[in-house]
């Protein structure tokens, strides 16, 4: 019984063994099968707003430099541009020139009867502070830091109104897609609401349902009014920032070019 059963349990494993060599004969390793294919991926679903608009942010620039608050600046270049000027000939206004004359020239004749004659007849005289002339470099100086201070303050300046007109100019342009993309939402809305209230007036849908459809079709319109205001805003401080109306720069006015003031 026993050499039966260590017979059958050899051959079992002999046969194991034979069926794993025919499935891969020639030690060759086993390869794994490509995963199938899942198929096209779905495109990525991407909203393309361009709010780049050139033409017009060149001239919301070139106004807004043409504003006061630049115009500033460069008033104050120009002042410390004659403080240079005046730190250079303020030692010419301590200098001092002195004369006089040798009263012995006119004495009355001497006794031999010649007149004596004592040179020299005119005395000049300058008198220059030195203490003025030594400091007067270090306040040439001074002045001319100022003058490139004052320089970098206004390239400064100018960035600032650029990076500042440039964004609020941006921002007006996406408030405007919002709101365009808005109405057409509205629309929608307002159609249902219009078929809510027919069926509400027939009797098919209840009052609860109304409200509901009644409340979207506010909150929608909520929206629109905030997105509204905002971009008034927006546009208050553009033209605050350009002196101009801006449906005079986006749209130009024949006979008007805000630009040539």
């Amino acid at each position: 019984m026993n050499r039966s059963f260590t017979y059958l349990l050899v051959s079992f494993f002999l046969a194991g063994a034979v069926t794993v060599e025919a499935q891969n004969p020639a030690g060759k390793p086993k390869t794994t099968a490509p995963p199938a294919n899942p198929g096209p991926t779905a495109p990525i679903t991407r909203i393309s707003t361009d709010l780049s608009d050139t033409a017009n942010e060149n001239k919301l620039v070139a106004l807004a430099l043409q504003g006061p608050e630049y115009d500033a600046s460069v008033h104050k270049s120009k002042v410390d541009e004659l403080e240079l000027r005046r730190a250079k000939a303020t030692w010419l206004n301590l200098l001092s020139i002195s004369t006089n004359y040798n009263d012995q020239s006119f004495a009355k004749k001497s006794t031999t009867g010649t007149n004596n004659y004592v040179y020299p007849k005119y005395y000049f005289g300058i008198t220059i502070p030195l203490g003025i002339i030594f400091s007067q470099g270090n306040t040439v100086k001074m002045a001319r830091e100022s003058i490139a201070q004052g320089k970098d303050q206004q390239e400064i300046l100018a960035r600032q109104i650029k990076a500042n007109v440039l964004s609020k100019y941006k921002e007006y342009k996406l408030l405007s897609a919002l709101i365009e993309m808005e109405s057409e939402t509205i629309n929608d809305v307002q159609a249902n609401f219009s078929q809510a209230e027919d069926n509400f007036r027939k009797g098919t849908i209840t009052v609860e349902s109304y409200m509901l459809v009644q409340r979207a079709k506010n909150d929608e319109l909520t929206k629109v009014l905030n997105l509204q205001f905002r971009q008034d805003l927006i546009r208050i401080d553009i033209e605050r920032m350009i002196g101009w109306p801006l449906d005079h720069v986006l749209r130009p006015v024949p006979g008007a070019n805000p630009t040539n003031k």
